[in-house]
């Protein structure tokens, strides 16, 4: 990928690599960040200023000041423990609540692991994934990668960009970790990347997170909950299959992030709990 730095080096604007190279934002970063990253010395030190420049200018996937959004994680399909009539009450839940964004934290597919009898193969999951994720031209859906939607790569299928080639209004994050903004701040997206804080790029406040199967709000992250019924921790409340969402409140000098937890009964969503983050508006 070495001809695309050297385009960035030589002038050329994000928007125009991404066409001329026919990549997804997710791809470009990746690269841009890799290099950033590494100690080839491709580059001499002025040209890695203006890399580095066109990365912080552009690792946003998108801008969420001032949205309600539905968070959801580790629906596991084509997995012994999917649960597909989870995904359509989301998606009514969106409609009745006024909300166009969603963003899935990865593992949308089981990836040969504990695979239903039924999809056996990398082919039959994929089918199966597209025959269940349902998209919707009013919500706009952004599906980060987890560890379990990687191991489709070692069989030369790109979960991602299957699901945003076939469905409408889909967009591909990128795998394990991904940026979105409100307010100005970054908002770390993530599977279960953990990043140390010499391999980040961008200095984030805040972290969504999938994986752990059972939501939980921290000082300066959120678990969310499976969305599927391989339950980890079936004696909590935190542990059953649900959603989060999340509201902006702006005031004059600081804004809010709600997240709203929901949990399924008898597939109807209730409201379990609610926490309240705290930011103060940059000048």
């Amino acid at each position: 990928m070495k001809e695309v730095l050297d385009a960035l080096v030589d002038g050329k604007s994000f928007e125009f690599v991404l066409e001329e190279f026919q990549l997804s934002k997710y791809e470009l970063l990746a690269v841009l960040r890799k290099e950033l990253l590494s100690y080839q010395k491709d580059f001499n030190l002025e040209q890695m200023d203006q890399l580095r420049t066109t990365y912080l200018s552009s690792y946003s996937m998108v801008d969420l000041t001032g949205q309600k959004v539905m968070l959801v994680s580790d629906t596991h399909f084509a997995s012994k423990k999917e649960n597909p009539d989870y995904f359509p009450m989301v998606l009514n839940f969106c409609h009745n609540h006024g909300i166009f964004y969603l963003f899935h934290a990865g593992d949308i597919g089981d990836g040969l692991v504990e695979a239903d009898k039924n999809y056996q193969t990398p082919m039959k999951q994929c089918e199966r994934i597209l025959d269940v994720y349902l998209e919707d031209e009013s919500i706009r859906q952004y599906l980060l990668g987890g560890n379990h939607d990687y191991k489709y790569l070692e069989h030369g299928i790109d979960l991602l960009k299957v699901l945003s080639s076939e469905k409408k209004n889909v967009f591909p994050l990128g795998y394990t970790q991904s940026y979105f903004t409100v307010f100005g701040y970054p908002i770390s997206f993530e599977h279960y990347s953990k990043k140390h804080s010499s391999y980040r790029l961008v200095e984030y406040p805040f972290v969504i997170s999938g994986h752990a199967h059972k939501s939980r709000f921290a000082d300066n992250f959120i678990k969310l909950p499976t969305l599927s019924d391989d339950i980890h921790y079936k004696n909590l409340p935190e542990g059953v299959p649900g959603f989060v969402v999340m509201e902006t409140t702006s005031y004059e000098m600081h804004f809010d992030l709600t997240f709203s937890r929901y949990s399924f009964d008898s597939l109807e969503p209730r409201k379990e709990e609610a926490y309240t983050y705290q930011f103060v508006k940059k000048l």
